[in-house]
């Protein structure tokens, strides 16, 4: 009897400590995949008609032509971002496949998780979609763990509508618990996801304090009638709010 309760107490100071696991926003049910009952975009020549995966590869520093790769199954480069600090304004250039500049996205020097989408060379007072966080949302782990919505004219509106009747804002809700992972919501639909590659990652940082400078290959799945353009940079915007915000 003796040697069982010495053995079992053993046993329990040589098992291995848990991983620890981030903290997160108010948990939320998570949904289904499923496509949006009418298209949504905010560039009506990239929307998708089949379910597509994207693949956002980080990559560069803050002074690089390409910070971000967005790539599709097959590794072919759909779209880039560059560095926040690559040309003379302060912002990414968000660009397609032949360089050619799509949008800019800015980030709000005030409130660093507030960003603004705007049309190439455009003043940031004037955006085409703009983000901001849910203080809803706001835990002691930070702004970082928060949810956030981004506001939009849906351009794929059906035609006759008035400006106001388009505007669309899409909830990106913050999951996870080891790995980081969004949900893209239209209202009681979850149109897209974004999430923290297992396959494409050499390595998971899995421990706090191996987090420190990590950036992570992203996985996106974006359903039938969504802009992929607009999708790639909800998921740029929630790699620099969560991993990479000196870059």
């Amino acid at each position: 009897m003796f040697w069982f309760s010495s053995h079992q107490q053993q046993q329990q100071q040589q098992q291995p400590p848990l991983l620890p696991t981030l903290p997160t926003s108010k948990s939320k049910i998570r949904r289904t995949l499923k496509a949006p009952g009418r298209p949504i975009a905010i560039r009506k020549d990239h929307i998708t008609d089949t379910k597509t995966l994207l693949i956002v590869r980080p990559q560069g520093d803050a002074q690089s032509a390409v910070a971000y790769k967005i790539q599709d199954a097959d590794g072919m480069t759909l779209y880039t971002a560059t560095g926040r600090k690559f040309s003379n304004r302060p912002c990414r250039e968000f660009r397609d496949a032949s360089g050619l500049p799509l949008f800019e996205l800015h980030r709000k020097t005030s409130f660093k998780n507030n960003w603004s989408v705007t049309l190439p060379g455009s003043n940031p007072t004037s955006p085409i979609a703009k983000s901001a966080v849910q203080r809803s949302s706001f835990s002691a782990a930070g702004w970082g763990n928060c949810n956030f919505t981004i506001t939009f004219d849906n351009v794929a509106a059906a035609d006759g509508k008035q400006p106001e009747e388009r505007t669309l804002t899409l909830e990106v809700q913050r999951h996870g618990n080891v790995l980081a992972l969004f949900d893209i919501v239209d209202g009681d639909r979850k149109i897209a996801e974004v999430k923290e590659s297992i396959r494409h990652n050499e390595k998971l940082a899995l421990m706090p304090a191996s987090r420190l400078g990590y950036r992570p290959v992203l996985d996106v799945i974006v359903t039938p009638g969504v802009d992929m353009a607009l999708i790639a940079t909800i998921a740029v915007i929630a790699s620099d709010t969560v991993f990479a915000s000196n870059y």
